[in-house]
């Protein structure tokens, strides 16, 4: 893909028992907790979940 990376995942394959980074690339780079990326993603996935149900049932302006 062109253009530097936004988030990379850097996945500990010498030590199973490490858990998997997520790197917020930019200017001042963040280290993120697996877990709270998961947690996050899963809240996004939750929003979009209701946004296409509002949609479905009132249209544009339900989902807004």
């Amino acid at each position: 893909m062109p253009g530097a990376a936004l988030l990379a995942a850097l996945v500990p394959d010498e030590d199973p028992g490490l858990e998997p980074t997520v790197r917020v690339c930019g200017s001042e780079e963040r280290v993120v907790p697996y877990e709270i990326m998961r947690w996050f993603m899963e809240q996004v996935a939750d929003q979009v979940e209701r946004c296409r149900v509002a949609f479905a049932e009132g249209g544009a302006e339900a989902a807004g």
